[in-house]
């Protein structure tokens, strides 16, 4: 019992090093989305494409869609780097 009390402590110790510090998704450009690493780009696209879900007040997730808005994503911010991902995000054609 205490190897897995252990393992678990040790577990979340470690997680929890390995957490980014929290983004503020208002101020985030889109040049400091392009510097991200892949993964939190997906993880950023995740969240993006749940708030604008929100905004619409709509509950449907399609995975069909999910590459394609972080290709549409990177495009756009390419061309305007200065732009915020939430904004750039509102420029996805549903």
């Amino acid at each position: 019992m205490k190897s897995w009390l252990l393992a678990v402590c040790l577990l979340a110790a470690l997680g929890a090093r390995a957490c980014a510090a929290p983004v503020d998704m208002n101020t985030l450009a889109c040049q400091d989305w392009l510097d991200a690493g892949e993964e939190e780009q997906d993880q950023m696209v995740a969240w993006l494409r749940g708030y604008q879900s929100g905004r619409s007040t709509s509950a449907l997730y399609d995975s069909a869609t999910a590459r394609a808005d972080a290709t549409a994503l990177k495009r756009y911010c390419q061309s305007h780097l200065s732009v915020g991902v939430i904004s750039a995000a509102g420029q996805w054609k549903r």
